[in-house]
């Protein structure tokens, strides 16, 4: 009687685990196909974004700045490439007057002399003059995140670009600095500084770099919708135009290694760009994030 009672209890005990399984396999599947059907839709929705505002839309009112001349604050030599590729390309095909001011020589690996080529070499594949480049090459500004960059100093050099340039749009980066670097935030931190010691061009229109969380970083094309959503100031590359910036940041050989290979296939920044303008009330509300 012991044994029918507990075959009983296992042929019970089976039956039940049978039941699970099938309600967990529906579920799994019912699941699976509401999100196939969810990146499907989304799919979709990239691909009209994609044909209506970055495909067939005249180059000359995409995304336009209204700007003459620009002054693009980077870090270090690629950064033009890696992350402000596709607004300083676009800026260049509307006809504005780019100009780059590099912070620091890219020496984190003695290769400054290497560097300093491949940034001219770059900036050109961009469309920027040679005589439109300013590599700056201070002790107090090393390429190294392990090293604070004084924010007086970078906001001095850049005080000194707008006013002999007679600048009328700045784009850099904002507190984030795309990936974090501390040599990006500083450049931010220095625009800071400007607007807080009032000693920003008032003529000069301000616009941060947006830094996005990782999923939107490496989603490449698929980020269109949301760019457009997020962003009133977008710059959108064609398939074709965004080969013009990998080629760019491939001029850059010193630099790329395997994951920047990685990089140039699946970021954002190699096809889009969305900018932020700031002014003095931004900033100081970022300041107080900061606090």
């Amino acid at each position: 009687m012991l044994l029918s009672i507990l075959g009983y209890d296992w042929e019970y005990l089976y039956n039940i685990y049978l039941q699970i399984l099938s309600e967990v396999l529906v579920y799994v599947k019912n699941f699976a196909l509401y999100i196939c059907a969810w990146v499907l839709s989304y799919l979709l929705v990239c691909g009209a974004v994609y044909r209506r505002y970055a495909r067939k839309l005249p180059t000359r009112i995409r995304g336009a700045l209204g700007a003459k001349r620009v002054l693009i604050v980077i870090a270090h030599p690629d950064d033009e490439c890696m992350f402000f590729g596709p607004t300083i390309f676009r800026l260049c095909e509307q006809g504005t007057d780019v100009h780059i001011l590099c912070l620091s020589n890219g020496n984190f690996e003695g290769k400054s002399q290497v560097r300093r080529k491949e940034l001219w070499s770059a900036c050109q594949e961009l469309g920027v003059p040679v005589e439109n480049i300013c590599l700056i090459n201070d002790t107090r500004l090393q390429d190294s995140p392990k090293v604070q960059w004084p924010v007086p100093v970078i906001a001095k050099l850049i005080h000194h670009q707008l006013e002999s340039l007679a600048v009328d749009t700045l784009v850099t980066f904002d507190r984030g600095g795309v990936s974090s670097h501390p040599n990006h935030s500083a450049v931010f931190y220095a625009v800071a500084f400007m607007f807080v010691e009032k000693i920003m061009p008032q003529k000069c229109t301000v616009y941060t770099l947006d830094s996005v969380n990782i999923l939107r970083k490496y989603m490449g094309f698929l980020d269109l919708p949301l760019s457009f959503i997020l962003s009133s100031k977008r710059y959108f590359l064609r398939w074709t135009e965004s080969r013009r910036i990998v080629r760019a940041m491939k001029l850059h050989s010193s630099q790329m290694v395997w994951f920047r290979y990685l990089y140039v296939m699946f970021s954002r920044y190699m096809v889009i760009n969305t900018l932020r303008k700031v002014n003095l009330v931004d900033i100081e509300l970022e300041l107080e994030v900061d606090d």
